[in-house]
C-alpha cells in the first residue's frame, strides 16, 4: 500500500514538471523607475530650537513618468515610539523646529506614484538650544503677551513662547516671569492676568497649566509671585500663600492656602533660616515656616526694638534683600505725611529690625514707580518718572544717576545674577532697566561701581523693538 502511494506521488510530480517545461514563458517584462538621491548629503544635521531645518535634495530617476513622486519627511525620537511628526513633502525641506533639545531621527520616503516602488533614507538631527542663558522679556503687543529673550551674543530672539506653542499667546495685561530652581530642576513661571503657566526650560513649551500646580487648585487663578530656596517654595496667588516642602521626594504640588484674613505683599525676604512676608492687611511681618506653612510671630521682636516687626502699622512701598541676610524696605505712614527706610535681618523667627529712618514727605523715594535694593552695599535704586536715583541709606539722602528721554516710563528693574557661577563679574553689578518710550519697549543694561554710580554715568547697552514690557528676569543655564 505504501509503495502504491509513493508511485502515485512520483507520477504526479513528473506530470507537473512536464507542464512547466511546455510553458514557453508568455510574459512581458518592464523596467521600473529607480529613484535615488543624487549628489552627497551629510548624515547628520544640526539646528537650534525655533530655527528652521533646511535640507535641499536632488533625486535621480531612471524612467520618469507623468504621475510623479510622493515625498515624506518624518521626524521622531527613537525613544518615543508614539511621537511622529511630518515636516514636509517636497525636495526643499523648510521646517520650524520647536522640539526640546535632543537627538532625533529624520526619515525620507520617496515613492513612485505609478509603480508604488519606494526609496528610503534616514538622517540624524541634533537639536540644540540658544535659550540656555539670557534676559527673558515678558512683553505685550498686538493684544497679547509673549516672551522674548536677549541672548549673551547681544541678539534678541523674538516671540519664543508663541513659536513654541503653535502660535498660542499669553493673556494680555501686566504680568510676571520668574526663573527658579526646584532642587536640581530649573523652572520657568509665567504669570499673566487670570493665568499661570510653567514652561519648559529647553524650548518654552507649556509643561504645566496653573491647575496642575496644586493638589486642589484654588478657585481664583491670580498668581503673583513664587519664591524658593533649597528646602521650600512659596507661591502667592491673589494675596494668599501656598507652599511646597522640597525635602520630601517628588512629585511636588502646592497644598491648600494658609488660612486667615491676610494679604501678603509680593516681595521675597528670605535666607536659609526661612522666609518672612509683609501682611498688607494687618500691616506687620510674619514668619512662614516650611514645617506647616502657617503665619507665625517673629519671636525676636518686642516693644523695645527699633521696630516691632509684629506691629509695623505702616504702608509698605517696597522690600528687597540686601547683602547676606539683610533686607531693606520703604514705608509710608497711613496718611502719607512721612516716609521710612527700614533695614533689618531676615532670619526666620529670629528676624529683626536694625535701623529705621524717618523721612519728610514728598521725597522722590516715596513716589517712585520702581525700586531695587543693592545686594552689595546699603543702597536702594529707584525710578521716578524718567529718572533713575540712588538712595544712600547711611547718608540718608538720594542722588540722581541717569535721565532717560522725556516721557519715558520705567517699567522694571532687575539684577543680573548667575546662579551657576558665583564668580560671574556681572553678579549684582549689572542692572537691567525696562522702559516704555513712546510705546516702544527697551531694555537698558547699566554697570554699577562700588560707589553705586553707573559706570561712565551711562548704560552699557540697550535693546529696542519690544512691545509694552511687564517684566524682565535673568535666566541662567539649567
Amino acid at each position: 500500500m505504501k509503495i502504491f502511494r509513493l508511485l502515485s506521488i512520483c507520477l504526479l510530480l513528473l506530470a507537473m514538471m512536464q507542464g512547466c517545461l511546455k510553458d514557453k514563458g508568455n510574459y512581458t517584462y518592464h523596467d521600473i523607475n529607480k529613484v535615488a538621491l543624487a549628489g552627497s548629503l551629510p548624515d547628520t544635521f544640526r539646528v537650534n530650537v525655533q530655527d528652521s531645518l533646511r535640507i535641499d535634495i536632488q533625486l535621480s530617476q531612471t524612467i520618469p513618468n507623468n504621475e510623479g513622486l510622493e515625498i515624506d519627511w518624518v521626524f521622531y525620537k527613537e525613544s518615543l515610539s508614539t511621537y511622529r511628526r511630518q515636516l514636509g513633502h517636497s525636495t526643499s525641506l523648510r521646517a520650524l523646529i520647536t522640539d526640546a533639545p535632543s537627538t532625533y531621527s529624520l526619515d525620507l520616503f520617496v515613492k513612485d506614484k505609478k509603480t508604488n516602488v519606494s526609496m528610503y533614507k534616514r538622517f540624524v538631527v541634533e537639536v540644540t538650544t540658544p535659550f540656555n542663558q539670557g534676559w527673558l522679556v515678558l512683553e505685550e503687543s498686538g493684544g497679547h503677551n509673549d516672551v522674548s529673550m536677549i541672548l549673551p551674543n547681544n541678539t534678541v530672539s523674538r516671540n519664543i513662547y508663541s513659536k513654541a506653542n503653535n502660535n498660542q499667546f499669553l493673556t494680555p495685561g501686566q504680568g510676571r516671569i520668574a526663573v527658579y530652581s526646584r532642587r536640581a530642576d530649573q523652572l520657568i513661571y509665567v504669570f499673566t492676568p487670570h493665568s499661570g503657566k510653567m514652561l519648559s526650560v529647553a524650548n518654552f513649551t507649556t509643561t504645566l497649566p496653573f491647575s496642575k500646580w496644586f493638589f486642589i487648585p484654588p478657585s481664583a487663578e491670580e498668581p503673583q509671585e513664587v519664591f524658593s530656596n533649597s528646602t521650600e517654595e512659596h507661591l502667592l496667588n491673589n494675596g494668599k500663600a501656598y507652599g511646597i516642602y522640597l525635602i520630601t521626594p517628588p512629585p511636588y504640588a502646592f497644598g491648600v492656602a494658609t488660612p486667615g484674613d491676610y494679604y501678603l505683599a509680593p516681595y521675597q525676604l528670605s535666607s536659609q533660616r526661612g522666609f518672612i512676608f509683609y501682611d498688607t492687611v494687618a500691616q506687620r511681618f510674619w514668619y512662614r515656616p516650611s514645617s506647616d506653612f502657617s503665619l507665625v510671630n517673629i519671636n525676636s521682636s518686642g516693644p523695645t526694638d527699633i521696630w516691632n516687626l509684629n506691629k509695623v502699622d505702616k504702608r509698605l512701598l517696597y522690600a528687597g534683600m540686601g547683602s547676606g541676610e539683610t533686607f531693606n524696605a520703604v514705608f509710608e505712614s497711613k496718611n502719607r505725611d512721612s516716609a521710612f527706610v527700614l533695614t533689618g535681618t531676615s532670619a526666620g523667627t529670629l528676624s529683626k529690625a536694625s535701623s529705621a529712618d524717618t523721612l519728610a514727605a514728598g521725597l522722590p523715594l516715596q513716589s517712585a514707580s520702581n525700586y531695587l535694593s543693592s545686594r552689595l552695599v546699603q543702597h536702594i535704586y529707584f525710578a521716578k518718572d524718567n529718572q533713575l536715583y540712588l538712595w544712600d541709606i547711611p547718608a540718608k539722602t538720594h542722588r540722581l544717576l541717569y535721565t532717560f528721554p522725556a516721557g519715558t516710563k520705567v517699567k522694571r528693574m532687575k539684577w543680573h545674577y548667575n546662579q551657576k557661577s558665583g564668580s560671574d563679574p556681572d553678579n549684582y553689578r549689572v542692572m537691567a532697566v525696562a522702559t516704555d518710550e513712546g510705546g516702544e519697549g527697551k531694555v537698558y543694561l547699566f554697570g554699577t561701581e562700588a560707589t553705586g554710580n553707573f559706570v561712565d554715568n551711562t548704560y552699557r547697552s540697550v535693546f529696542s523693538g519690544f512691545g509694552k514690557i511687564s517684566d524682565i528676569t535673568y535666566k541662567t543655564q539649567p
